[in-house]
């Protein structure tokens, strides 16, 4: 009888534990999911403008692009695991997803500012 208590207890336990959790687990915080995602977004938006004779202009460069990410990742110390499964995990809640986007609009706005186009 003392097993059953001890394991309805400890089952009770652990479902309480996955229940209060944030569910973040290997979660990118925030503020470097938005560094890495303005980085990936800047060499989406450079990838269109490296070309060859393979590739028209506004073609994205995919060769480019997957060394850009790989580098990006690595720069970051994070695997595209990690990225797969914390943007899944921003896609389940996209209150912080539109929290590190708003971060994102700041950010670029402010490197327009400091680097407008000629």
């Amino acid at each position: 009888m003392k097993w059953r208590t001890l394991f309805v207890f400890a089952c009770v336990f652990i479902a309480s534990c996955n229940l209060f959790s944030d569910g973040k687990g290997d979660v990118i915080p925030a503020d470097n999911m938005q560094s890495i995602l303005s980085d990936l977004h800047i060499a989406e938006v450079y990838s269109t403008m490296v070309n060859d004779s393979l590739h028209q202009v506004r073609d994205k460069n995919k060769d480019s692009l997957a060394v850009y990410y790989k580098s990006i990742l690595e720069h970051h110390k994070v695997t595209p695991e990690q990225l797969t499964t914390s943007i899944k995990w921003y896609k389940m809640n996209p209150e912080k997803l539109d929290s590190v986007y708003a971060n994102m609009i700041t950010h670029f706005s402010k490197l327009e500012s400091e680097y407008p186009v000629k």
